[in-house]
Parts: structure tokens; sequence; C-alpha cells
């Protein structure tokens, strides 16, 4: 299947999680009225929500928003089953674990500070698309 639109690429990896409209809505917190304006191509979802999104679909927001075959999902993970984590994830734990609670507080606000800009980012960089496909 080509998923040529962000709402073809939302569809089918909303199915391929077995995710309802609605249960992809409560974990993103939007009215699965929205997830189906998005996979209809009627609005697309900004940088929060499409964080979120990614996240609730176990994907790239690069892959959703323009489809780049370099950041294809996948095989998604069930809820049950354990993570595997490669080496850098375990060393990034270890050494996560190793910090005071205040360093550990202030590292996870800074992540939390660069995910906003990246999702800023996404959404400056969906707009230039758009611009320079309408001309």
């Amino acid at each position: 299947m080509k998923n040529e639109t962000f709402g073809a690429r939302l569809l089918y990896r909303r199915k391929k999680l077995k995710l309802s409209q609605a249960a992809l809505g409560k974990l993103v917190k939007v009215a699965h009225v929205t997830i189906s304006q998005w996979e209809r191509d009627e609005t697309q979802p900004a940088g929060k929500r499409l964080f979120a999104l990614s996240q609730a679909l176990q994907c790239s927001p690069t892959w959703l928003l323009f489809g780049d075959e370099d950041k294809q999902p996948g095989e998604p993970i069930p809820d049950n089953q354990p993570v595997n984590l490669t080496e850098d994830q375990k060393e990034l734990l270890q050494l996560f674990d190793a910090l005071p609670e205040s360093e550990q507080k202030a590292l996870l606000s800074e992540m939390r500070a660069r995910v906003e800009n990246f999702n800023k980012l996404f959404e400056e960089l969906l707009k230039a698309r758009k611009r320079s496909a309408n001309k």
C-alpha cells in the first residue's frame, strides 16, 4: 500500500496497531472526530499533538508528516511484551539512574524543552512544505 498523504499514513499505522479512532483519540487527548479529520487530510495536528500521535502510533513524526522512507516504523510492540532496549538505551537508563533526583528532574525538564522545540520545528517545516507545494 502506498501511503502518499499524512492521512493515509495515519490510517495505515492506526489499523496496523489495531486501534479504533476513539482509542487513538484517547491516547492523544483529542476527539475521535479529530482523528477522522486527520485521516481524511482535512486538517493536520500541531506540534504537541503530532508528538503524542507519533508516540501512540510507535513511529517518527517525520514519517507521519512526510513519509520519509528512512523513518518507516517497525512492527508494533504489544503492551504486554517486554521492550528490547538497545545498548545505548540501556546505558542511558543506567546513567540516568546514577544521577541524584534533582539532576534527573533537571534533565527531564531539558529533554521536554528539546522535544517541544523539535515539535515547533516540525510545524515550521510542514508549513514551509505546504507553501512550496502550493506554488
